[in-house]
């Protein structure tokens, strides 16, 4: 439903008219046009209103309507839906038919708001009358007024600045309303963060704290909220924003995926609420402290096998930096030697891996502006873009070893993993690896085609002492050796399978072992395949 009545909108005095087109009947291209410009909200006016049915003079409805005949209702609405499909990127406006009074004189009335995902472009003609050629050519439709005109080379520059300087949090989510806000968390937000707003908390509606807190926009019609108060105080963000989630997976054995001895748990939620129980979950089920008798010293060392506040800097990093418009949650795959935190996509292009361990790589744009804001109110983010020196320094307080951060070549996702203290699992995993590397594998095997490769050498004395790849790596890497001494190479869908993993775990670690020199390959991204890489 349309939130403004027709009735309304007819009578002049609720909206401009620039925001409003009438049209006497079915013309695809002019409306096709105008459902684009009213998308491409060129003067920032939130979009507008079509009637199709009514004639118009000088910009106002002709009343009462002549309406359109009852049998090109369905017919109409089809092919509404069927052009707006050549709007590029896709748009939909909302679509209501109206019985005008209740006479039986019969409107279309379509609600065409501000999109997100623009520009939009569409052809001259979406359809061609028969006998006539059908002209191709794309233009950005624009309203500067209350005309329908193709945008020229400096309003061609302008549209693209406005849609690239709106986060996608700070867009409208055109899903929710706010019946779906949540006082309750609005409320918890605002006395967690001391927010000057608490004293109005008894006084002011929940439309004028949400205003006041710029999570969403008074239009003519009702409230609109943007994405960030969906993924701040909704009770299900994920059902508006889809992956809005954290995905937590616990592996109790060290077959880890190839095992039915695991622990899944989602949460739901606000995403300031997903973090601070995600972390309680960690806090309470996986962090242990161990005291160690230093012999001659009074005070026993303590440490502990996973610092908190390291992984509470790489979940809200996660979750801040994540791309909410990919359908992918942040995971948490917590292995018996480490935890791995997952999001997608990776760090810009531009930031160099090297960079970005050391935390010295700076972004040029932020994804999600408001929720860093937010998120700084309750302390679950310092200043942006010292997260990896955080994590960094307290790995070290602890006494562990480094993180790890590993992305593909497209920089599809980014993930962290934190590894256990040394020593805080006797015997360590990493022994026993060791061994079982050095049992299995010949200084020199003789491949199928009779090529001799070299494995003992340095190759493989890094992987025993390895301290980049985790225990349960090396012993994944060390079944992927044996397989490609026989058959010589392997692919990620083969190595899922030997494995018993999904293919995107097999495809980060054979990319990692590419990365430390252990193998290489040629192709890309899905035909690409893995050899043992020679020893010069």
């Amino acid at each position: 439903m349309i939130p403004l009545k027709l009735e309304k909108l007819l009578k002049g005095r609720t909206v401009e008219q620039n925001r409003v087109e009438y049209k006497e009947g079915w013309n695809p291209n002019d409306i096709i046009h105008t459902i684009c410009a009213f998308a491409n909200d060129f003067s920032n006016v939130n979009g507008g209103y079509l009637v199709i049915g009514i004639q118009a003079e000088e910009g106002l409805p002709i009343l009462p309507p002549k309406g359109l005949s009852r049998n090109t209702l369905d017919s109409v609405q089809q092919e509404i839906f069927q052009y707006c499909n050549m709007i590029t990127p896709r748009y939909i406006p909302r679509i209501e038919v109206v019985d005008y009074k209740n006479t039986g004189t019969f409107l279309i009335y379509l609600w065409c708001s501000a999109g997100d995902s623009g520009p939009y472009q569409a052809s001259v003609d979406v359809y061609a009358q028969k006998g006539t050629k059908k002209d191709k050519r794309m233009y950005y439709w624009i309203r500067p007024a209350s005309l329908t005109v193709a945008a020229d080379r400096d309003e061609i520059a302008e549209l693209f600045d406005k849609f690239n300087s709106v986060p996608f949090d700070d867009r409208i989510n055109r899903k929710a309303t706010i019946q779906d806000i949540r006082r309750g968390y609005l409320e918890d937000f605002l006395r967690d963060s001391k927010s000057s707003l608490v004293d109005e908390i008894n006084e002011s509606s929940l439309e004028d704290l949400l205003v006041s807190l710029e999570v969403a926009n008074e239009t003519d019609t009702e409230l609109s909220i943007r994405n960030i108060g969906v993924l701040m105080f909704t009770e299900r963000p994920d059902k508006f924003i889809p992956g809005a989630q954290i995905d937590l997976v616990k592996f109790n054995t060290e077959e880890a995926e190839g095992s039915d001895d695991f622990f899944e748990k989602t949460f739901y939620g606000p995403i300031w609420k997903q973090v601070r129980d995600v972390l309680d979950y960690i806090n309470t089920n996986i962090i242990e402290e161990k005291v160690v008798k230093i012999q001659g010293q009074a005070e026993s060392e303590r440490y502990v096998n996973y610092p908190y506040n390291a992984l509470e800097e790489a979940i809200v990093n996660a979750v801040f930096h994540k791309s909410y418009r990919e359908p992918e949650p942040v995971e948490i795959r917590i292995y018996v030697d480490c935890i791995r935190i997952i999001n997608f996509p990776g760090v810009e292009k531009h930031i160099s891996l090297e960079k970005f361990k050391t935390g010295k790589g700076r972004a040029r744009k932020y994804r999600n502006r408001r929720i860093g804001e937010l998120f700084k109110e309750i302390d679950l983010s310092e200043k942006q873009g010292t997260g990896i020196t955080k994590i960094l320094r307290e790995l070290k307080k602890n006494g562990s070893p480094e993180p790890f951060f590993d992305m593909d070549e497209d920089r599809s996702y980014l993930e962290t993993t934190i590894f256990i203290r040394d020593g805080f699992n006797q015997p360590s995993m990493s022994e026993k690896v060791s061994k079982k590397v050095s049992e299995i594998i010949p200084d020199r095997v003789v491949s199928r085609d009779g090529a001799h490769i070299d494995l003992i050498g340095e190759k493989t004395t890094f992987l025993m002492e390895s301290t980049i790849f985790t225990d349960l790596e090396k012993n994944r890497l060390n079944r992927l050796i044996q397989y490609m001494i026989k058959f010589q190479s392997i692919s990620s869908a083969k190595a899922a399978n030997i494995l018993d993993i999904q293919q995107k775990t097999a495809s980060r670690l054979l990319a990692k072992a590419e990365k430390n020199d252990l193998f290489e390959s040629e192709g890309r991204t899905k035909n690409k395949i893995y050899r043992l890489k020679r020893v010069s």
